[in-house]
């Protein structure tokens, strides 16, 4: 009898096996890599609207303007990357530079005045915006490549991703507490909160980045100093019409929609619904929420890399797909005015959702990076990276977008407290649980179509190895 392929242990992961110094390196990198992700998009509106008084659709334009610029520097980043020629590698020397820029510009996006004009704060914030999100693209191309180059191994690139996501939880505890304590008495007031708590944060930033980009090995460097120079256009036309791409694309954009259109409704409807417009209150309760969620999302991280490590990847991501589903419904009665502990459930469903999903989809990312290379011959994994983190970071910021617009159309008033116009808390509700169940509903028809499954990523890799030998 021959043994089930979704349980069976792989004979090439013994001979692919990346040290654990590596493995934590490279998941400390994740740190720098989550300040560029979530330090701006997370808290942007709460600290920009609440604290400095703009308008929550200005900001939300601002962040969707953002990815046009991405739309133009990913690519570029992921040209020189993938031809960069450096002894060092094609993807550290980068990390080093792009963290050490991340922290010096992002405390400066916070220094914006309240006292200021509308006008004022919103040129303020976008032109420092263009600055960090620059230097986060210098960072983040490099770094999402170097996942995939780590190792050729189908069930490695998970465990690689599993060290990656621990750091990634640890950071997501730490943020959602950040306005938070802005409004608390450790600051004498909100302003000189965010202002410290930013420079501290850039500490973490540039310490992360260092160590990401002095341990980790990049095993494909031998293979692509010996190829043909990437080109830029070609490239990135053979990605965006590839249906496999496509389809793995809309899979993510599917579950991380869910989660970033709705990301201030939750914040809000928790403060101005279930706590009638007490900021401290409602803002640490959910901070708390966030908090268990992730303690949860440790114990999943385990989970996944004891038991479900050999598991087929589509399996695990329609187990997650659903369980945030079933999460996204029951929102109606977790956000209880009447029971405001309720929302301490949430975690119970998002946490292992959102945790074997980014675990498994971040891998399959790498997995596609092969199947790249086995279609048009080169290591592309720069460009891939570019265009793939685009997408997603154009998702991300679309989705924050489409939130603060929402927002205003539902005609909050954070001047109002908790006396809202009557039909706003409904709306925001509504929306709270409708789009996510929308999202996800996408994501679920295109993950069982998705066509690279463990035994034809095991066929890729053998008629590679075949080819130019092994890494």
């Amino acid at each position: 009898m021959e043994p089930n392929s979704d349980t069976a242990p792989s004979n090439q992961t013994k001979n692919s096996a990346v040290s654990f110094k590596e493995k934590l390196a490279f998941g400390t990198g994740e740190f720098t890599n989550r300040y560029g992700e979530n330090g701006v998009n997370d808290i942007a509106t709460p600290v920009y609207n609440m604290i400095l008084g703009m308008s929550p659709a200005l900001i939300g334009t601002v962040l969707m303007l953002m990815r046009l610029w991405d739309a133009i520097t990913d690519p570029i980043m992921g040209y020189i990357s993938d031809n960069c020629k450096s002894k060092f590698g094609r993807r550290k020397p980068f990390l080093l530079i792009g963290s050490i820029l991340m922290a010096i510009t992002y405390p400066m996006i916070w220094f914006a005045s309240p006292d200021w004009t509308e006008q004022s704060k919103t040129i303020y914030f976008f032109c420092l915006s263009i600055i960090f999100f620059t230097s986060y693209t210098i960072y983040s191309v490099p770094y999402r490549a170097l996942a995939t180059e780590m190792t050729p191994d189908y069930e490695e690139r998970t465990t690689i991703r599993i060290y990656s996501a621990f750091f990634n939880k640890i950071f997501m505890l730490m943020l959602p507490w950040i306005f938070p304590l802005t409004q608390s008495e450790l600051f004498s007031d909100p302003v000189t909160g965010i202002r410290v708590l930013s420079a501290l944060s850039s500490i973490l930033i540039l310490i992360s980045g260092i160590i990401c980009a002095k341990f980790p090995n990049e095993r494909y460097h031998k293979v692509a100093v010996n190829q043909e120079r990437v080109k830029l256009i070609s490239s990135f036309k053979s990605f965006v019409k590839d249906r496999q791409f496509l389809i793995l694309h809309g899979v993510g954009l599917g579950l991380l929609c869910s989660i970033l259109l709705v990301a201030t409704f939750g914040l809000y409807v928790n403060i101005y619904y279930v706590w009638e417009g007490d900021k401290l209150g409602g803002s640490s309760y959910f901070a708390i929420m966030q908090n268990i969620m992730q303690v949860l999302g440790f114990v999943m991280l385990f989970v996944i890399s004891k038991f479900l490590i050999r598991v087929e990847k589509r399996k695990l991501i329609f187990l997650s797909l659903v369980a945030a589903l079933i999460g996204s419904a029951a929102r109606w009665y977790t956000y209880n005015s009447d029971i405001p502990q309720l929302i301490f459930l949430d975690p119970f469903f998002f946490a292992p959702a959102y945790t074997i999903f980014w675990a498994i989809f971040l891998s399959m990312l790498g997995d596609y990076c092969d199947y790249d290379e086995f279609t048009h011959g080169q290591r592309r994994e720069g460009l891939f990276s570019a265009v793939s983190g685009w997408i997603m970071k154009a998702g991300s910021s679309l989705a924050f977008g489409i939130s603060g617009i929402l927002l205003a159309w539902t005609h909050f008033s954070q001047d109002l407290g908790g006396s809202q116009p009557e039909g706003t808390l409904l709306k925001m509700r509504l929306l709270l649980i409708g789009l996510p169940i929308l999202c996800l509903l996408v994501a679920m028809v295109l993950n069982a179509i998705y066509p690279l499954t463990k035994d034809r990523m095991a066929e890729i890799r053998s008629e590679l190895e075949s080819r130019r030998g092994t890494v």
